[in-house]
């Protein structure tokens, strides 16, 4: 049997409900989660988006041997890496279909973990883990400063979390939230409407569900809350606003592809989003804000 410190569930927490399973975005990724992995090998500006953001993390990354938790950790996407790397993984998730995926990948792998659970109110003990990363899954939630707190509370005093956030600065990011998607949305509503079926909700998660930041906005929200930013990272320069990059997604990918590779001297309001890196301060056992 493991002990505590092993296995760092917190059962009093993990005995509660968890996360609505009639949140739109918890039905998006449970309709998706057997096609979500492999949109990580597509040839398509949005495959890339997905597989330089997962590099740029792991670049970033600095706790090699230690416990990993990944927030929204969706099919288990960062979890052969960090093995490899000498880690023990954790992978929390609401959607029970990406969680059943993980089990179903990573069967038998010994220093994988994954739970069922919601980034608000997460099922583990104080001060265990060495890193705590969370891709793609902040600008969905409407209490992401409750998020991060709880993020910084299973992270040891002097961990790594290392957080991505959708840049409002950019031109693609804050076109395809609130011009792209809105449009997508209402033509979705209007099909539906006129083929008697219920409205499709997938795109709330481009619409008034998401939350962009700014730089200064990021560091803000993660340093309030007793975390000290190290680095500030840049991740994919898409310069075609949708649906261009669909329409034409080999010039569009090979752009993104070109300007990624000269990242270090571009603006960053030109990228769709950044990574933080943050330090916990603080001591164990503390509450950090």
């Amino acid at each position: 049997m493991k002990s505590r410190l092993e296995m760092p569930v917190d059962f009093t927490v993990a005995r509660a409900p968890l996360v609505n399973s009639g949140d739109p975005v918890v039905r998006f990724f449970d309709s998706r989660a057997r096609n979500y992995n492999r949109e990580y090998d597509d040839e398509t500006p949005a495959g890339y988006a997905l597989r330089i953001r997962r590099e740029k993390v792991m670049r970033l990354f600095d706790q090699p041997g230690g416990r990993v938790l990944d927030v929204g950790c969706g099919p288990g996407i960062m979890a052969a890496e960090t093995i490899q790397r000498g880690c023990e993984f954790w992978g929390l998730d609401p959607s029970s279909g990406m969680i059943s995926i993980c089990h179903d990948r990573f069967a038998g792998e010994r220093r994988a973990h994954f739970i069922a659970g919601d980034a608000i109110n997460l099922p583990l003990t104080n001060d265990f883990f060495d890193a705590v990363m969370c891709m793609g899954v902040i600008d969905a939630l409407r209490d992401r400063a409750r998020a991060v707190r709880e993020m910084l509370r299973v992270l040891r005093p002097g961990g790594t979390l290392l957080l991505t956030f959708t840049n409002s600065r950019s031109p693609y990011s804050w076109w395809k939230k609130d011009v792209f998607y809105p449009l997508v949305s209402k033509y979705h509503a209007l099909k539906a409407r006129v083929e008697g079926q219920p409205g499709a909700s997938v795109m709330q998660l481009g619409g008034n569900t998401r939350t962009l930041y700014s730089e200064r906005a990021a560091r803000q929200l993660v340093e309030s809350l007793g975390a000290e930013v190290v680095e500030v990272t840049p991740y994919h320069f898409n310069l075609f606003l949708s649906p261009l990059d669909e329409i034409m997604p080999r010039l569009a990918l090979s752009a993104a592809r070109r300007l990624d590779r000269s990242a270090g001297s571009l603006p960053g309001w030109m990228a769709f989003g950044f990574i933080v890196k943050a330090r916990k301060i603080g001591e164990r056992g503390g509450s950090v804000a």
